[in-house]
């Protein structure tokens, strides 16, 4: 397991690329991966935006946003609480894996607790079409320890 790191953060989903990067033969099977995923963290008093570009097989950059504005045009957004989000990863880190009510099909499902949105339905879709390989990316969490 990694060093503790704190979720969300571009440490620890820099973490999880090193997971994926690792794991890449778990990745090929599924086809490669295209896509901008923005991880948005909604809290009455806070934001946070952090930014993940996944090419290929592996994750091309992380970056924290001060806006979605910043966000590359072609991107996805998956948005939720952060008591969701933390639900999530720790029932990943609790099992290796999500059980069948916290995997990102089933949370953003009926759009709550999360939701998926975009500039537009192209890119939104991306989530739908690489949603096995970013349901895998998350399952790195079980190897990276969180705060």
């Amino acid at each position: 397991m990694a060093d503790s790191t704190t979720f969300p953060s571009e440490e620890w989903f820099g973490a999880l690329a090193d997971v994926m990067s690792e794991q890449r033969g778990l990745f090929e099977p599924l086809g490669a991966i295209d896509c901008t995923m923005v991880v948005q963290l909604e809290e009455p008093e806070d934001q946070e935006l952090i930014e993940v570009k996944f090419k290929s097989y592996g994750v091309d950059s992380v970056r924290s946003l001060k806006s979605i504005e910043e966000a590359a045009p072609e991107h996805f957004t998956i948005t939720a609480t952060l008591e969701t989000w933390r639900e999530m990863i720790d029932n990943i880190i609790l099992n290796g894996r999500p059980d069948l009510e916290h995997t990102l099909n089933f949370l953003t499902f009926p759009d709550e607790p999360m939701i998926v949105d975009g500039p537009d339905q192209l890119h939104i879709d991306a989530f739908f079409r690489y949603n096995q390989s970013l349901q895998l990316f998350f399952n790195g969490a079980a190897k990276v320890a969180s705060e």
